[in-house]
């Protein structure tokens, strides 16, 4: 009797592409064969923003597909944009023994119960903080995250965007740009997306430009896609709110944007002209 392969996905919640990459991938495993059983780790919230994707839609209705309710790093009380504020330390993981594959977005930590665990991402964590000038007491967090590199385990990143360290201290496996959609149309339209996305500090500065925009009139040839976290209550019928669909990135011609890689891949294949934006102290952004 054939054992069905038992799979768990566990997926950072810090910013959108974690999850996003993840049901992608998996959404495009089960639409070519793949039989087995997924237990997925992932912030409901996060699929949540994500239920108009179609891909999403297929991932969580899928009869094969389990979604477990996971946040790391968990957000104070406050809720916070500011990384640093975030809890990095805790983490309640599941016992990963009973899986026959774990495959982990960005989250170190499972190396320390399965040390075959397979990782996707093109940088860590431990390396934005430790590029920051303000640590805010994780120097023992970023000691124990390079300790589990001592392993060397296998990880999956882009091949253009993957930092020294996931190159040099992991046995690395780069592939090309992750493709959301196959949807390509002639560029007849003019529109425009200004986005700083879910996981990034940029909002307050970002949502004064939206206004800034709105106030002296700066009237774009088309569509201002902006998105929702930075619109007022009010705006002009030039604005419209970022769907952040396959149609809205082939309706832009450009995109102005902290660079996260989903939203940097989304643009490369829509051949959107990239105006990328960030604070100077990002690592992660800046590389």
């Amino acid at each position: 009797m054939l054992v069905a392969m038992r799979l768990a996905i566990i997926a950072c919640a810090n910013g959108l592409g974690h999850v996003r990459r993840v049901i992608s991938i998996t959404a495009f495993m089960l639409k070519n064969g793949y039989h087995g059983i997924i237990h997925a780790y992932l912030p409901k919230s996060h699929i949540k923003k994500l239920e108009n994707w179609p891909d999403c839609v297929y991932f969580k209705n899928h009869k094969q597909v389990k979604v477990i309710d996971f946040n790391y790093p968990q957000t104070p009380l406050s809720k916070t944009n500011i990384l640093f504020e975030k809890n990095w330390i805790s983490i309640d993981l599941p016992n990963l023994s009973n899986y026959d594959v774990v495959w982990s977005d960005n989250i170190l930590q499972v190396l320390e119960q399965r040390d075959d665990a397979i990782i996707t991402g093109s940088f860590f964590w431990h390396e934005v903080f430790d590029n920051h000038t303000t640590k805010n007491d994780l120097n023992d967090f970023i000691k124990k995250q390079r300790d589990l590199l001592s392993i060397r385990p296998t990880m999956i990143g882009n091949e253009y965007f993957a930092t020294t360290e996931v190159r040099e201290k992991t046995n690395f496996i780069p592939v090309g740009l992750y493709r959301y959609s196959s949807l390509f149309k002639e560029k007849k339209n003019k529109g425009i997306l200004i986005s700083c996305g879910l996981g990034g500090e940029e909002e307050n500065f970002s949502k004064d430009a939206v206004q800034t925009i709105i106030e002296e009139k700066i009237i774009p040839p088309d569509i201002l896609f902006v998105e929702s976290r930075l619109l007022p209550s009010k705006y002009p019928d030039w604005i419209k709110e970022a769907t952040f669909s396959d149609e809205m990135f082939n309706y832009c011609l450009a995109v102005c944007i902290r660079p996260g890689m989903g939203t940097v891949s989304d643009a490369l294949i829509s051949h959107n002209r990239i105006f990328a934006f960030s604070k100077p102290d990002s690592f992660e952004m800046m590389y």
